[in-house]
């Protein structure tokens, strides 16, 4: 990474920290504008480090998400659950889009790929069901929620930060659903939150690493 890239990666940590820090302040003015503010950061560093439609995609991958990260926020987590929800769905097909790209040529068969496909099937079939008016949007999200996993699967050789960080994203939504419709569980909330900027996260720093190491002079 470049030293521009770090300093702003940084910054972005530092703001995803100091917001899970403030959890147990909640409701505070402008939790909802703290939230987004690292996947802004990252949608950047992602859109400068690839150029063309890779950068593009993984770039409204973020925004998107920063999208979602403010509607739960804003909403208190339930009034604008179907507009996360909507801006979620763009991230995920965004990153499909972004991590396809950077697959071309790959396998598309890896053993990686069976545990969270094992996972997402009985995820499928225990929330789905219990999603009530909500089984369509739901059954929709979970399925590019899985290929998003699977593409990422596909993007490095070895399983890397990537790859984990998109475990982490799916293990983060899975638990929104199953909190909201199948099994509410304390300490939902920073356990979710955690997660999910854990995974994003690992997600941006292996978009970065893999750039770098195609370019060893940065």
């Amino acid at each position: 990474m470049s030293a521009f890239e770090r300093r702003c990666f940084a910054v972005a940590v530092v703001l995803g920290l100091f917001y899970l820090a403030l959890l147990p302040f909640k409701p505070y003015p402008l939790s909802w504008l703290l939230k987004p503010i690292p996947m802004l950061v990252f949608a950047v560093l992602a859109w400068r480090a690839y150029p063309g439609k890779i950068g593009i995609c993984l770039g409204a991958g973020f925004i998107a998400a920063a999208a979602g990260d403010f509607f739960l926020d804003y909403g208190a987590r339930d009034g604008l659950f179907i507009q996360a929800l909507s801006a979620f769905l763009v991230n995920q097909l965004a990153f499909v889009a972004g991590f396809a790209l950077m697959a071309r040529g790959k396998p598309w068969l890896r053993w990686r790929m069976l545990p969270v496909t094992l996972y997402s099937l009985l995820l499928a079939l225990w929330l789905v069901p219990a999603a009530g008016a909500y089984q369509m949007p739901v059954a929709i999200y979970l399925l590019c929620l899985y290929a998003m996993a699977l593409m990422a699967c596909r993007v490095e050789d070895k399983a890397g930060l990537l790859w984990l960080g998109a475990m982490l994203f799916v293990i983060a939504d899975s638990l929104i659903g199953i909190n909201k419709f199948a099994q509410p569980f304390a300490y939902a909330i920073p356990v979710i939150v955690v997660c999910y900027f854990t995974g994003q996260t690992l997600i941006a720093l292996g978009l970065l690493r893999l750039k770098g190491a195609s370019n060893p002079g940065q």
